[in-house]
């Protein structure tokens, strides 16, 4: 799973390569984000739930959860609330605790309504002259064009009518909740990767108790050349630190089929 105002889409590249191990990938579009359905619930247990209709609907009694940032949190949810349902966790670049990204997003998010009330305006524009418009007033909050074109790519032409695709009403009213994290009284003990980026302080020596704490059986590793958005900034090094991770995993499995 994909982080906040993501999609499945940002696992495209990884998921082809991680496919030829042999295993079934499945990208998911979180609630209120890509083609999934839009609600006004959008808590981490909420997520959770539908993590867990996905499994059933698939026949899929275990599994190995990845997620990103917001996925990972949604992730960490599902193992904490139904560990017998996940074989193994990987969380990439988040920890247990209030995110530190959560003093930019509420910006990005009132520009982004501000725009769409501008959105009628542009009937008739290209698609992708209407994402560079964005790209350019998203500068009024954000001066890195990557995360500007991250944003604008959840602009989206339906039947003729420019729109978000990502639900901005309902990210807005639980983003508190989004930025910080559930409290527990359970563990996850089996195994777990928490992959950071270098450049990242989303999991920190600050935040490795919190980590420890619900995850005791958690190995975390830094990618070098990575900031928050590990698998895309470093995606070989990312790749062979999941796919060590993965292969322990199965030898694991293996050996207590034995």
């Amino acid at each position: 799973m994909h982080g906040l105002m993501g999609s499945a889409s940002n696992w495209s590249s990884i998921s082809k390569v991680l496919a030829k191990t042999g295993r079934k990938i499945i990208r998911l579009d979180a609630r209120n984000h890509g083609d999934s359905p839009h609600c006004e619930d959008m808590s981490y247990e909420a997520m959770s739930y539908d993590v867990l209709k996905v499994m059933d609907n698939m026949k899929i009694e275990k599994a190995c959860l990845m997620g990103h940032s917001m996925g990972g949190k949604a992730f960490m949810t599902t193992a904490l609330l139904h560990p017998e349902r996940v074989s193994s966790l990987i969380v990439v670049d988040v920890s247990p605790a209030p995110s530190p990204g959560a003093k930019y997003f509420p910006s990005y998010l009132q520009c982004m309504l501000k725009i769409s009330s501008q959105l009628t305006e542009l009937k008739g524009v290209q698609l992708s002259k209407a994402r560079a418009m964005v790209v350019e007033a998203l500068k009024e909050v954000e001066e890195h064009l990557g995360v500007r074109q991250f944003l604008a790519a959840n602009l989206v032409l339906v039947d003729g009518k420019l729109k978000w695709r990502v639900n901005l009403d309902a990210i807005i009213n639980d983003y508190q909740e989004l930025a910080s994290f559930p409290q527990f009284d359970t563990k996850y003990e089996g195994p777990t990767l928490f992959v950071g980026g270098e450049r990242s302080q989303y999991i920190s020596p600050s935040t490795t108790p919190d980590i420890m704490n619900l995850f005791p059986n958690a190995v975390i590793e830094h990618i070098p050349q990575a900031g928050h958005w590990v698998h895309s900034d470093n995606p070989s090094q990312f790749l062979e630190c999941v796919l060590k991770f993965l292969k322990a995993e199965a030898n694991r499995l293996s050996s207590e089929n034995v």
